[in-house]
């Protein structure tokens, strides 16, 4: 009896280490870096699939130059008519299910978007802007970033929240704010925006195009461009809505548009560093008070490196003949560089004897944090 017991412990420990290498081995085989695809209105896996049976993502995972990423097709719920997900709500979804597809656990991430799922992406990534930090760049193919003029028509007879989150931006509260947010939040400025354009109208029947009953320009020029990086003309593709995502070959220009931008922005792997700046010899008279609401404190980055000053903390340090109630606190951080300082503190009264009202001091120590990316050998 003793021996079997034995052999069973035996067994179960076996079996303990095999799990735990293999974990190990799951932990480290994720590549540098994830290309995640994410459809648009009506879509799913099948999107990024040609008339000729070509896969875009295949495409990707047997093309050599992609060696060093892996390749996430992202997939949530759009239901063809009446739909009850909004924008916020289905970009929850997403972000849970690239969750579970261990997308953040990559060094670097990029998307490739197509309509809707641009939005959702930009939504996604500034409503969980600690994983942002490890996004490149966002490729979108014809992304309604100004609206759509056939989700404004729709709307009239369909009740899918979406349909209004897609109508024109002049009257889009969801639109307008979602462009302010990106612009303003410092952990999405320095994402890319990258765009390509369809030029062909949409049949009716085809996709969105099923609201309709005659060809029509799904997203315009001025819409699908519209935010996107200026240093980078947006792509023209020759096709409708529909298959501007469905590239025959890696011939194709929509192949061609992402296969530059990859090669352009190289996969890097994130570091934070914490640097200090010391503020010296702030002075104040006995009794009186010195006080900034708006100290700027600049610190050098390196655009080589990609810096960007993600938050910092300030302490007074060195203090002499000053009293115990000061106060001090960073109120804003610029990405760029400055980190903007409120304090306050008063300088000490009469000493004892004939030695009158001392001079104090004080220094401000600011603590940056700064992070970096640094390329990856491909």
């Amino acid at each position: 009896m003793r021996r079997v017991v034995t052999f069973i412990w035996g067994c179960l420990a076996a079996l303990a280490l095999i799990a735990s290498s293999s974990s190990a081995a799951r932990a480290q085989d994720l590549k540098p870096r994830v290309i995640v695809f994410v459809h648009g209105l009506h879509g799913n896996r099948d999107t990024w699939r040609a008339s000729n049976g070509a896969y875009w993502p295949d495409l990707l995972r047997t093309d050599p130059h992609f060696r060093s990423s892996d390749v996430v097709v992202a997939e949530y719920p759009t239901p063809s008519m009446r739909g009850r997900y909004s924008t916020t709500q289905l970009s929850e979804l997403l972000y849970q299910s690239l969750s579970k597809q261990r997308v953040w656990e990559h060094h670097d991430v990029v998307f490739i978007a197509h309509s809707l799922g641009g939005l959702l992406t930009e939504e996604m990534l500034l409503n969980h802007p600690s994983d942002a930090a490890h996004v490149s760049f966002v490729a979108s193919y014809a992304t309604p970033h100004q609206g759509s003029f056939i989700a404004s028509f729709a709307k009239l007879y369909d009740s899918d929240p979406l349909l209004t989150d897609l109508s024109y931006a002049d009257d889009n509260n969801f639109l307008t704010t979602l462009e302010q947010r990106w612009r303003s939040s410092p952990y999405t400025i320095p994402i890319h925006r990258y765009c390509a354009y369809e030029t062909l109208d949409t049949a009716s029947g085809a996709g969105i195009g099923h609201y309709l009953h005659a060809h029509a320009r799904v997203v315009s020029f001025y819409s699908a461009t519209y935010g996107c990086d200026v240093d980078t003309p947006p792509q023209k593709i020759n096709t409708d809505h529909i298959d501007i995502v469905k590239p025959s070959s890696r011939q194709a220009d929509a192949y061609t548009f992402f296969a530059k931008l990859y090669r352009d922005n190289p996969i890097t792997n994130i570091t934070e560093t914490v640097r200090d700046y010391k503020v010296s010899a702030l002075y104040v008279a006995c009794d009186r008070t010195n006080s900034e609401a708006d100290l700027e404190v600049p610190i050098a980055l390196d655009p080589a490196q990609h810096e960007q000053l993600t938050a910092a903390t300030a302490e007074f340090v060195d203090t002499q003949k000053v009293r115990d109630d000061s106060t001090i606190a960073v109120t804003k951080v610029d990405p760029g560089g400055i980190a903007h300082i409120a304090y306050s503190f008063r300088g000490r009264g009469h000493d004892l004897g004939i030695f009158g009202c001392p001079t104090g001091h004080a220094s401000i120590l600011v603590h940056f944090v700064v992070r970096s990316r640094v390329p990856l050998l491909d």
